[in-house]
């Protein structure tokens, strides 16, 4: 008897100890997501200025398509790649490896342009 009650101690110790990590674990996982998911959006934010759009006028006239390309961008499996062609100012290459290319070429050609001046692809260097 006295084995029974102890042992039943110890697993509710060990139920209880493993749903307390679980959770730990859980909002360990939510707040590396929402810590990795700012390069992203600031990726999705470079990538639409490069496109001449704003994320205002894209929020104000095609919201659902913003949360669309933002879920898509947060999850890309290049944004290693990104952020480099980011940082080297190539415009050329995302569309070979990003999945939001061909929707922000679409609505670079459906929205005016946010920034007249701004030119969609880079003047060759010398």
């Amino acid at each position: 008897m006295c084995t029974e009650a102890g042992g039943e101690k110890h697993d509710r110790f060990l139920g209880n100890l493993y749903r307390r990590l679980r959770g730990a674990k859980a909002r360990w996982n939510d707040g590396a997501l929402g810590f990795q998911s700012s390069r992203p959006l600031w990726s999705l934010a470079r990538r639409l200025s490069h496109a001449g759009l704003s994320e205002d006028t894209l929020a104000a006239s095609h919201g659902d398509v913003l949360r669309d390309l933002r879920r898509v961008c947060s999850q890309c499996e290049s944004r290693a790649r990104c952020a480099r062609d980011l940082k080297h100012e190539r415009r050329a290459t995302p569309a070979k490896y990003c999945p939001n290319e061909r929707a922000l070429r679409a609505l670079a050609d459906q929205i005016p342009p946010s920034n007249p001046r701004m030119l969609p692809f880079p003047t060759p260097r010398n």
